[in-house]
């Protein structure tokens, strides 16, 4: 019977193979293209956490479809722990956009820790007259034909922003999607549209030399990397803040050794100053915890976007 049994133990799912974990590469799948901001966090955390585990953990970039087609290719991995997925808040949007998906956002993954969030601005053309967030709310007000605001697609993350920002303040604007930050910019620098709602990263040169300005910060506190610029909180719009984060899932069901293992690497890594500086200069703050904090984040975003979602009248597909 003793034999039995220990035979029986020796072929429990997840044993031997979770106890000198990793033993071989992990592969980190990325939603989005190569240079991005979520990939460059990627290949930071990347590069840090194969130096504490003392195993490669190999960035491979599947973008397309906001994220999903890296988030499936997660949701059916072998629960081992080598296949994880850093992602964005795109994963709590897409639950909210799409009435189906190939997975559950929920369900088929474990949350392993946040890494960060990122500062969100009402970003806007020098010309824009306003400073402030009672002052912009005044400015659409009165503005004949309402203010063209961009964002870098419908339901991302930056009309999402948008939306959560124009029902509290009880305005309208005329909502200009783009298909990335990159078209974005380009025309919101020329002027040919004025304002937009987004992460401040690849805006901080043009915030910079001047080619654009912070109206007010989407957050409740001041930050050290634009210490002049307001808050949209502190000037007119109370409550508003925008929380636009990224972190690490694994497939459903990895062994929770495995799980703890990932999670104390990782809240290790976002305490090194070296990475705190690295993320503060790009407009980011490192954020980490446990794995039920973020599988909370992750539910409580899917909530409030379905929300946002309605209120844009988006109907999901």
């Amino acid at each position: 019977m003793a034999a039995v049994v220990a035979g029986g133990l020796a072929f429990a799912p997840g044993a031997g193979a979770a106890d000198d974990y990793p033993s071989r590469p992990i592969r980190m799948l990325v939603g989005f293209s190569a240079g991005g901001a979520t990939d460059l966090s990627a290949r930071m955390i990347a590069l840090q956490l194969s130096e504490r585990l003392g195993q490669s953990v190999v960035v491979e970039n599947r973008p397309g479809a906001g994220g999903s087609i890296a988030a499936s290719a997660v949701a059916k991995a072998p629960a081992d722990g080598y296949t994880l997925l850093y992602t964005s808040a795109a994963h709590a949007i897409n639950a909210a956009l799409y009435k189906s998906l190939p997975f559950d956002p929920v369900a088929d993954f474990q949350p392993i820790t946040t890494v960060t969030t990122t500062l969100n601005a009402l970003i806007a053309h020098p010309s824009l007259p306003v400073r402030g967030a009672a002052e912009f709310i005044a400015y659409a007000k009165a503005a004949p034909g309402g203010v063209s605001m961009a964002s870098t697609g419908i339901g991302s993350s930056s009309h999402m922003a948008q939306v959560l920002f124009t029902s509290m303040a009880g305005i309208k604007v005329n909502h200009v999607p783009y298909k990335g930050t990159g078209e974005a910019i380009r025309d919101i620098v020329s002027g040919e549209v004025k304002v937009t709602i987004d992460a401040v990263t690849a805006y901080l040169p043009y915030l910079r030399n001047g080619s654009l300005k912070v109206v007010c910060l989407g957050d409740v506190r001041r930050s050290a990397l634009l210490p002049d610029a307001p808050t949209c909180d502190e000037t007119g719009l109370p409550g508003y803040a925008v929380r636009s984060w990224q972190g690490v899932l694994t497939t459903a069901n990895v062994p929770r050794n495995i799980v703890d293992r990932l999670n104390r690497e990782i809240n290790a890594i976002l305490k090194s100053p070296e990475t705190i500086r690295q993320m503060q200069a790009a407009g980011a703050r490192p954020l980490g915890g446990t794995p039920e904090e973020y599988a909370a984040i992750i539910k409580q975003d899917i909530a409030k976007l379905k929300e946002l979602v309605s209120l844009a009248g988006i109907q999901p597909q």
